[in-house]
C-alpha cells in the first residue's frame, strides 16, 4: 500500500477532525453574535422621522443591520453545511480517485466521496460524486475522454483510477482499476449481510447504473430490471443526484416516491440522509389518491372497480347533454360536436371568471345521472376524482420531480391520473415486467407521449450469488438470456419436501448478524405460521417495520422488492406457483429474494 496514499488519509482525517470543534464553536458564536444584534435592534429600534436627514439616517441604519443580519446567516448557514459534510465524511472520507490530466497541465488527483468539502479557503478537498467530473470515473473510460460541467463540454485524460476501503484514518485496502469499480470490493460489499435497511451504493454503482442516475435529457425515464440489478437502489442514488443538479432550486420537499407499501418504505429509510441529503417524501399510491381526493371533498377508501380506463375515451368524446348539476349557460358556449372534456373545462373557467366555481366539487354534479348517460352503473368516488382532476386542469405544482418503484404492479388507471396529476413534473418509474404477480401490466410508455420519454434497461443482477440467480433466471420468461450474474457460485438451491416448523425455531443457527425470510404465498398463512415461533419478525404490508436480523415471516407480495441473506419459500409446488398465467413469474419474484441460500418448501 502506497506511503503517499496512507498520508493523505490521514492529513485529511486530521482536517475533518480538528474542523469538526472549530466549526462547532464558530456556529455558536455566529448564532450569539446573531442574538446581540437582535437584541440591540429591538432596544435601539424606534424610528426617528423628525427630519428628513434624520429620517434617511435611520432607514440607512436599519438596512445595515438586516444586512449585518444576512451576512451572519450566509456564514452560519456555510459553516453548518461545512460541519454536518465534516462529520459525513470522518468515517471515510473518499471512496476513489481519478487522476486527470486537462491538455498540457499537470496531472491532478482528483478524490471522491458521498458529499463533497472544502477547506477554509475554499480548496476542494473532497468532491461530491454527483459532481460532474466523477463521471469519468463512473463512465468506465481510461484515457482520452470528456464529461459535461455548465453546459460544456471538457476534454480530459484518465491516468488511473482507484477505489479504496477506509475506516476512520486507517486505510484498508487501495485497488488500481482499469474499471470503474474494482471486482474484489465489488464483490465484498454484495457478500455483506443483509438486515435492516438498504444501504446507498455510491461507492458501486455501475456503468449502467450511472447512465440512468444521471440521465438528464428527457423528462420521463422508464427503467425495466432484472431482479437484483439495483433499480431501488438507483432510483434513490437518482433523487440524490437530481438535488445535487438542482441544489439551487429543489429541496427534499420537491420530491416525491411512491411506494408499494409502508414496510417498503421504511426499508429505504436512512439512504438519503447518508448521502448528506433530507429525507425526501414518500407514500403510498392509495394515501397519495386519499389525500388528493380530500383536496375535492371525496372520501376514497377502495381503488377498486373504477372506471378510469372507459372514462378516459368517454371525456374524448362528444357528450350532447348539460350534465346535470352544470349551469346551462357555462355548457353551451361551446359546440356540441365538441368532447366533453373540452367542454367542461371551458365551463369551469367561466365559472371561475363568473365566481360561481361550486364550493363542494364532490357535490358539484350528479354523478348516478352523468354514469347514466355513458351507461355505467355506477361512477366511484375514484372516478369522480380522475373527473375533477381533468375538468379543472388540476396540477400538482408542488413536486418537482415523481419517483415510482415496482411500477409494474401499477394498473392503468394509476397511469391515468398520475400523468395528469403530474404532467409539470419530472418522473422516474423504475419496476420489472416480469415481478408482475397478477393481472397485466399496461405499456408505460403510451400515458406520457406528450414527454421527452427514453427507456433504459438494467440486465447484471448484483444481489445473489450465481447459483441463485441462474436457477431464478429460469423463471424470468424473456430475461432469461439477458440476466447476467457477477458474484461466485455459491451454494446450490435446496429441494425440500416439508419442514417441521415446530423445531425449525430451536434447530437453525443462523450467523450473527444475517437475515432469513420465510415467504409465504398469502399474508393469512404468514401470520398463521407466525404462531410456530416466538421470536420471529413477523412482516405485513402495513407493518413499520423493515428487515430485521434473524427470522422475517412474511408473503410474496411484501418480500418484493427487499432482500435477505437466507430465504425460504413455502408452498412451491402449491397452485399458488403452479398458476398457469403467474406462477413462473412468483417463483421468478420468490427465488430472488435471497442472496447467500435459497431453500425451496414443496407443501406449505
Amino acid at each position: 500500500m502506497h506511503q503517499s496514499a496512507v498520508q493523505h488519509l490521514q492529513q485529511l482525517y486530521q482536517q475533518l477532525s480538528q474542523d469538526i470543534p472549530i466549526l462547532t464553536q464558530q456556529l455558536a458564536e455566529l448564532g450569539q453574535t446573531a442574538r446581540d444584534v437582535k437584541r440591540d435592534l429591538s432596544s435601539d429600534g424606534h424610528l426617528d422621522l423628525g427630519t428628513y436627514t434624520e429620517t434617511l439616517d435611520t432607514f440607512a441604519s436599519i438596512e445595515a443591520n438586516n444586512r449585518q443580519i444576512d451576512t451572519l446567516n450566509a456564514r452560519a448557514q456555510t459553516a453548518a453545511t461545512r460541519l454536518a459534510h465534516a462529520k459525513l465524511l470522518l468515517p471515510q472520507a473518499y471512496f476513489a480517485k481519478v487522476n486527470l490530466a486537462y491538455d498540457s497541465d499537470e496531472a491532478e488527483d482528483f478524490y471522491l466521496g458521498k458529499v463533497g468539502y472544502l477547506d477554509a479557503a475554499g480548496n476542494d478537498l473532497v468532491y461530491d460524486w454527483r459532481a460532474p467530473v466523477a463521471d469519468v470515473y463512473y463512465a468506465n473510460r481510461i484515457g482520452a475522454t470528456s464529461y459535461q460541467a455548465n453546459g460544456r463540454k471538457i476534454p480530459v485524460t484518465v491516468n488511473q483510477r482507484q477505489q479504496f476501503v477506509i475506516d476512520h484514518d486507517r486505510l484498508i485496502q487501495a485497488v488500481d482499476s482499469q474499471m470503474a469499480i474494482g471486482d474484489p470490493l465489488l464483490l465484498a460489499v454484495l457478500a455483506a449481510n443483509r438486515s435492516g435497511g438498504l444501504q446507498e451504493i455510491t461507492a458501486t454503482i455501475q456503468t449502467e447504473q450511472n447512465a440512468i442516475i444521471r440521465e438528464q435529457g428527457h423528462a420521463v425515464v422508464l427503467v425495466d430490471g432484472v431482479a437484483g440489478s439495483g433499480k431501488t437502489s438507483v432510483l434513490l442514488q437518482r433523487v440524490a443526484y437530481q438535488l445535487y443538479q438542482h441544489r439551487h432550486d429543489w429541496t427534499p420537499a420537491d420530491m416525491l416516491i411512491i411506494t408499494p407499501n409502508v414496510a417498503f418504505s421504511r426499508y429505504i429509510r436512512g439512504v438519503l440522509p447518508a448521502l448528506g441529503e433530507a429525507e425526501p417524501l414518500s407514500t403510498t399510491y392509495l394515501n397519495l389518491i386519499q389525500a388528493l381526493g380530500r383536496r375535492f371533498g371525496l372520501a376514497i377508501s377502495s381503488l377498486a372497480d373504477n372506471h378510469l380506463s372507459v372514462l378516459a375515451d368517454l371525456i374524448q368524446a362528444p357528450h350532447p347533454a348539460v350534465p346535470k348539476g352544470l349551469t346551462p349557460q357555462a355548457y353551451n358556449q361551446t359546440k356540441p360536436t365538441d368532447s366533453f372534456i373540452k367542454r367542461m373545462q371551458h365551463a369551469w373557467r367561466w365559472l371561475q371568471a363568473t365566481d360561481q366555481t361550486p364550493s363542494d366539487a364532490s357535490q358539484w354534479l350528479d354523478w348516478s345521472a352523468l354514469a347514466k348517460s355513458w351507461s355505467l352503473a355506477t361512477l366511484t368516488p375514484y372516478d369522480q376524482l380522475y373527473l375533477l382532476v381533468q375538468i379543472t386542469a388540476y396540477t400538482q405544482t408542488t413536486t418537482a420531480a415523481l419517483f415510482v418503484d415496482e411500477a409494474q404492479d401499477y394498473d392503468a388507471d394509476v397511469w391515468l391520473l398520475l400523468a395528469a396529476v403530474f404532467k409539470k413534473s419530472q418522473l422516474t418509474l423504475v419496476g420489472d415486467h416480469r415481478q408482475r404477480l397478477m393481472g397485466s401490466a399496461p405499456q408505460l410508455s403510451a400515458f406520457f407521449d406528450q414527454h421527452q420519454t427514453i427507456n433504459l434497461k438494467l440486465t447484471t443482477s448484483y444481489r445473489a450469488t450465481g447459483a441463485i440467480t441462474s436457477y431464478f433466471s429460469q423463471f424470468a420468461g424473456d430475461w432469461t438470456t439477458a440476466i447476467q450474474a457477477v458474484q461466485p457460485q455459491g451454494i446450490t438451491p435446496n429441494h425440500v419436501p416439508a419442514i417441521d416448523w415446530a423445531s425449525f425455531q430451536t434447530a437453525t443457527n443462523l450467523p450473527a448478524g444475517q437475515s432469513l425470510a420465510i415467504i409465504t404465498p398469502t399474508d393469512a398463512e404468514a401470520i398463521q405460521l407466525a404462531k410456530h415461533f416466538s421470536n420471529a419478525h413477523l412482516l405485513t404490508a402495513t407493518d413499520r417495520q423493515t428487515v430485521q436480523t434473524g427470522i422475517n415471516l412474511l408473503s410474496l407480495s411484501v418480500a418484493k422488492g427487499l432482500e435477505f441473506d437466507q430465504v425460504i419459500v413455502t408452498g412451491w409446488e402449491s397452485a399458488f406457483y403452479q398458476d398457469s398465467r403467474f406462477g413462473q413469474n412468483r417463483r421468478y419474484v420468490a427465488a430472488s429474494r435471497g442472496t447467500k441460500a435459497l431453500t425451496l418448501v414443496e407443501s406449505l
